[in-house]
């Protein structure tokens, strides 16, 4: 029956097309919710090494600024170390700054004092890696691993601090191991120094096991409050090997996790590989959408693991709810779908079914009664029409009726050729769109295999893209955690004593100095070695860097690139000068506003975040400077800021 056969054929283009879209669309919405999830905990782990890296900084101004007190500085000139008001003092400072230990070594690296019961001396350091550098002149931060016996001597009770219970964790690698007794500290060391004469080190310290303060801190940073079922949706965790010394993990009781491992997948690819690990992971009793990147200590060998993560359940739980709201729309589509298709195969299928009749009777020589022309198709209306008027006029135009037949005919090689001309089309996009797609796909195959195995040297190509997109990704989470900190009047600089181009200016040069002879620029560095400030350091580097950076980037090959300084009434007055397209006129006025890019010939390629010059004015200002900036267009571009001396 024709209704039938119309019937199945548009059910079966219906069920194939509902099919298809429930598998792609389940797909996509799967698919997406992964990687919007897989992006944010990247950018999270970024968070968390922000953190991080600001305890380290904080350690290292600490033990700096104390090695360079005047009392320090005369004892180890006079090699008078055994001095206990000197010692009392540390230790107050030591407590009051929270550090877990704080140690004097002479030039031999011999201990002379230390600042915590058991208040031992005696024992050699120099073969520390923190100590050595300090003791040939270099202030330097990092993580490393101490032994039990190490701790005890550095301060009553460490030892016994980091002493931790090891948990059998599920899906964690066989150990022989019962307890981890070894402690992961952030230690930095500077030189006690008189002029260029190295007197002693002093080195200090914090012990992270059990310094849940930290992960806290990195958990109310990154994820705030945010809960899920009474649970925190993210974590974080500090990891010596693959034991977890401080975390925000809890147990089913409530306790922190410490104690417990990571599991195998995680600890062969970021422990025994030294490789970032990003993806679904088991941790502890559920499954997190987590990022762990290697810690390394001041050897360069991994000591830990940095770990930052989502509850992987409500994205589950979105993702269930979202494929069953499309499921139940895609139903309610087909059904309505299917009813259209019963209601149009019957209007379609019923005029010509009454044409077949009164065929029938034509056949057996009956003129049939006209035909009702009312139907839902176009062309069926149009041939009944014309079955009507054949009937009527049969005997007296026949002629006519050969005329509309062939004009029937005609149409119907039109209709034809149109139906060629749109499978025609369709072919062709079809194939067009495949190479496309299969490309695409491709270099998502390329991308995922350099996570798991050997890069091949077009996948490096590919690698080297994504190094450069992260190196600026970099930059603009630098940028806006300054901008972060500058609206939020958290923005206080560190004072100190700032040797400004041995510990700022010279080594942001040499890391600069590729860019600088890619520009073929010619450097005119002005700045004197005795040119010391009143400031803190890492908020120099920014200013430094962006200015330095900037001129890099807009100055005209060849041309120069001028730095300069001079003192006025307490305080110096730097000059960046560089020659380029320079900043129109009607522009220099809103250079230090938020989000202000300038697009030139020169880096009409490259986007910034357009913060740069507004966190650099910032800085200058929490430091009570000022910055202006003067430029001719087509010609050159001065930056003019000052800086507190020191006094």
């Amino acid at each position: 029956m024709l209704r039938t056969k119309l019937f199945w054929a548009f059910i079966t283009v219906v069920l194939i097309v509902g099919l298809l879209s429930a598998v792609i669309g389940i797909r996509m919405i799967r698919s997406r919710l992964v990687e919007e999830a897989q992006t944010r905990v990247t950018l999270d782990l970024g968070s968390a090494w922000a953190v991080s890296h600001a305890k380290l900084d904080e350690v290292q101004t600490i033990v700096k600024l104390v090695s360079a007190k005047k009392q320090i500085v005369d004892a180890g000139s006079s090699k008078t170390w055994d001095d206990a008001e000197l010692q009392s003092r540390l230790e107050v400072t030591r407590t009051s700054f929270k550090l877990d230990f704080l140690t004097l070594v002479d030039p031999q690296g011999k201990v002379v004092m230390r600042t915590a019961p058991p208040y031992a001396k005696g024992d050699y350091r120099s073969a520390d890696p923190a100590v050595s550098a300090a003791l040939h002149g270099d202030t330097i931060a990092g993580f490393r691993v101490m032994g039990q016996g190490e701790l005890q001597k550095e301060g009553d009770g460490l030892a016994e601090l980091a002493l931790l219970k090891l948990d059998d964790t599920k899906y964690a690698r066989p150990s022989s191991k019962s307890e981890e007794a070894r402690g992961l500290v952030m230690i930095a060391a500077a030189p006690v120094r008189e002029g260029t004469q190295i007197l002693g080190a002093m080195y200090g310290g914090v012990l992270l096991n059990r310094n849940n303060a930290l992960v806290d801190r990195i958990q109310e940073i990154v994820f705030k409050k945010e809960n899920y079922q009474g649970r925190p949706s993210g974590t974080a965790t500090m990891f010596l090997g693959d034991c977890r010394i401080a975390t925000t993990v809890r147990l089913a009781n409530g306790n922190r996790a410490l104690g417990t491992r990571a599991s195998r997948e995680v600890s062969d690819r970021v422990l025994d590989n030294a490789v970032s690990w990003i993806g679904r992971a088991f941790v502890v009793n559920d499954w997190y959408l987590s990022a762990y990147d290697p810690i390394r200590d001041l050897d360069g060998n991994v000591a830990g693991m940095l770990y930052v993560g989502i509850l992987e359940k409500p994205f589950t739980d979105i993702g269930r709810s979202l494929v069953l709201r499309y499921a139940i729309l895609l139903l309610v589509g087909v059904a309505v779908a299917v009813w259209f298709a019963f209601v149009m195969s019957g209007r379609i299928a019923a005029p010509i079914h009454r044409l077949v009749e009164a065929t029938k009777l034509m056949h057996q020589g009956q003129r049939p009664d006209p035909l009702p022309i009312r139907s839902s198709c176009l062309e069926v209306e149009r041939l009944v029409e014309a079955f009507n008027e054949m009937t009527v006029t049969l005997h007296e135009r026949e002629d006519r009726l050969k005329a509309a037949k062939a004009e029937l005919e005609q149409a119907n090689e039109s209709l034809k050729a149109i139906n060629r001309n749109y499978m025609e089309t369709l072919g062709f996009v079809s194939h067009e769109l495949k190479n496309p797609l299969s490309t695409m796909m491709n270099y998502v195959y390329l991308l995922k295999g350099s996570f798991i195995g050997p890069v091949t040297e077009k996948q490096q190509r590919a690698v080297t893209v994504l190094e450069a997109n992260t190196k600026r990704l970099v930059e603009m989470v630098r940028h806006y955690l300054n901008l972060s900190r500058i609206e939020n009047r958290e923005l206080q600089p560190m004072l100190g004593r700032v040797a400004l181009v041995e510990e700022v200016v010279q080594p942001l040069l040499d890391t600069m100095m590729p860019e600088i002879e890619a520009q073929h620029l010619v450097l005119d560095n002005r700045l004197t070695p005795d040119i010391v400030l009143h400031a803190d350091a890492n908020m120099l580097r920014e200013v430094f860097e962006n200015l330095i950076s900037n001129a890099v980037k807009y100055g005209r090959a060849g041309g120069p690139l001028a730095l300069s300084a001079t003192r006025v009434d307490g305080f110096y007055r730097f000059v960046v000068r560089n020659e380029g397209e320079g900043i129109p006129t009607d522009k220099q006025g809103k250079a230090f506003q938020k989000f202000t890019r300038f697009n030139t010939q020169t880096i009409r390629h490259q986007k910034g975040t357009g913060l740069g010059l507004f966190i650099t004015r910032a800085i200058v200002e929490a430091h009570g400077g000022t910055i202006e900036v003067e430029s001719h267009p087509n010609e050159w571009t001065e930056f003019r800021f000052t800086l507190p001396a020191e006094v």
